[in-house]
């Protein structure tokens, strides 16, 4: 190991020879100084681990060196004063000036060398600290820097600009740590309206927050492509059965707005109850009928969902735990009868929402947080301004001809939601500009009208009346369920155009037994009921669009420029 070096502080020659030979005897290098100011400019510039430092000296007394020492070194030195000195308010003021210990002359040689000895013992944990300091300041410098990277990728990955007034849905999140362990993800859905994500994870931070990344990519991915909200939910489920330990899952509501119906359907899978607003009360309250994702493996056709019709300046409230179980300093629970009687005391409707949050942070206030709150609303508005729609960054390809064909019997019909497949073989085939939710728009209409009607003979005049619209829904469903038979083919073909721009050819024709088109009234002003209003559309959008045979086959001509 290498020598322990001791400066000598002292202004006699006949003392330093006597310390010089007792240091050196005890196996210590040493550096020598004459007076104070040598003595501080050695020990900043010098590795020195030890100084012996004299009080009485010209130029700079031990007082002030070992002062400047103390204030100016970077690293930590004993200092055991020496000194003739008996007075005791002067021996104080050898520790009050940075000595850390002192010996009065004449001394005793083998005190002073056990003196050494402990200082050193002490000076080595002083370096032995500021060592695991040192450490621990790079190790929490990386962490911090890992932390800002995770931090920055968790908030591009989710967030979304739909919660604008503009979209009608509002939100607050106050997380409990860094990372939350609540979600909010929203995307505009192909009826012009939004699919909403609010969910629970187990626990809290970076490990509760962890399974978000997962669901946020599948969520947007497969909302975006089409797909309807069980084969969303399905995906998502089945992948944090997958990913997630056992003791981990996600509570969590979809709720879904379709606006070209003005119906919301709401999934809830563990979360409090959703309280739906219309006319200063509450009408519904969706309850949590599935159990959260992640804990058991599930197909599309395994989620409770409950449906209801909307009315223009209808509201939605949604929380997570955090909400009700918010506590005061009694530790008594803020509660859900707290969040009902704020939705039913304010009188003005857009008010609600600031109330309910502004009652539970007061309740609150002055206790430690306890879990992430997150507090949601979404009014159904006539009009709805979305900003700019996140687009697939889809390759540029050039323009050419092709045809697919798709046949489907009734055991897929009931399994299978192909709308989002023939979507992504459009897609990669073909980049038509603009065109890309138009086309998803026709194909859904007309295959749900294939469907609906025609294999399934379901009367659309049941949809007359807006609790009509569940009603058709729920027969839709069990004649899926219980028909053996039914079939629908689907042929696509595009064509180019010689002055630019092409042609595509929807052709859809089912096995049911058609009807007589001939009666049908395409004009938006007589169309005012709650059927019929889809091949409005079809007619709006397509250059051609008609029934044909016996009113079981459809064709639709959409061009693009």
């Amino acid at each position: 190991m290498d020598k322990k070096i001791i400066l000598i502080v002292d202004d006699d020659i006949a003392n330093r020879l006597v310390l010089r030979a007792l240091i050196k005897a005890a196996g210590f290098d040493y550096i020598e100084a004459e007076n104070g100011r040598e003595a501080v400019d050695i020990a900043l510039s010098s590795p020195v681990d030890i100084i012996l430092l004299d009080v009485m000296m010209p130029v700079m007394d031990g007082y002030e060196a070992a002062e400047l020492i103390k204030r100016d070194s970077s690293t930590f030195i004993p200092i055991i004063f020496l000194t003739a000195i008996t007075d005791e308010k002067l021996l104080a003021k050898c520790i009050e000036s940075g000595g850390d210990d002192f010996l009065t002359k004449p001394y005793n040689h083998i005190l002073l060398r056990a003196k050494i000895t402990s200082m050193l013992r002490i000076s080595e944990l002083y370096k032995k600290i500021d060592n695991q300091n040192n450490e621990l300041n790079a190790h929490n410098l990386r962490v911090q820097q890992e932390i800002s990277l995770a931090k920055n990728l968790f908030e591009n990955v989710l967030s979304h600009e739909m919660h604008q007034g503009g979209t009608g849905l509002r939100y607050s999140m106050s997380s409990m740590s860094i990372f939350n362990g609540d979600m909010i993800l929203a995307a505009r859905n192909v009826t012009d309206g939004l699919n909403i994500l609010i969910s629970d994870f187990t626990g809290h931070g970076l490990s509760a927050a962890i399974g978000s990344l997962p669901v946020a990519d599948i969520f947007y991915a497969m909302t975006r492509k089409g797909f309807s909200f069980a084969d969303t939910l399905s995906e998502i489920n089945n992948k944090l059965k997958l990913l997630l330990p056992t003791e981990m899952f996600m509570a969590a509501a979809f709720i879904s707005v379709d606006r070209d119906n003005n119906v919301v359907t709401v999934v809830n899978a563990g979360l409090p109850n959703i309280y739906m607003y219309r006319n200063c009360g509450i009408i519904k309250e969706f309850k949590s009928t599935n159990i959260p994702l992640g804990i058991i493996s599930t197909r599309n056709d395994s989620f409770d969902s409950e449906m209801e019709s909307l009315e223009y300046g209808d509201r939605l409230f949604a929380a997570t735990d955090g909400v009700m179980e918010a506590e005061n300093e009694q530790g008594e629970l803020f509660g859900s009868h707290r969040i009902v009687n704020n939705i039913l005391a304010v009188k003005n409707a857009e008010d609600i929402f600031d109330t309910v949050l502004g009652d539970c942070l007061e309740y609150s206030q002055g206790v430690e947080q306890s879990d992430d709150i997150t507090l949601l609303e979404l009014c159904h508005k006539k009009d709805v301004e979305y900003g700019i729609a996140e687009q697939d960054a889809l390759p540029s390809i050039n323009p050419a001809q092709w045809s697919m064909q798709f046949s489907l019997d009734i055991n897929s019909l009931r399994t299978f939601d192909i709308i989002p497949y023939i979507m992504q073989g459009v897609n990669g085939l073909q980049s038509i500009p603009n065109g890309r939710s138009t086309i998803q728009t026709i194909l859904t209409e007309i295959f749900s009208n294939a469907l609906d009607h025609g294999v399934l003979g379901l009367d659309s005049r049941i949809k007359n009346t807006p609790d009509g619209y569940m009603n058709f829904y729920q027969e839709k469903t069990h004649r899926l369920e219980t028909y053996c038979e039914g079939n629908i083919q689907i042929i696509l073909s595009h064509e180019l155009r010689e002055m630019g721009g092409g042609v595509l050819t929807i052709h859809i024709v089912d096995s049911g037994a058609g009807f007589d088109f001939s009666k049908i009234d395409y004009s938006i002003e007589n169309n005012r009921s709650y059927s019929g209003r889809g091949l409005t559309l079809i007619r709006h959008l397509c250059k051609e669009s008609h029934f044909i045979g016996k009113g079981n086959a459809f064709i639709a001509v959409y061009e693009w420029e």
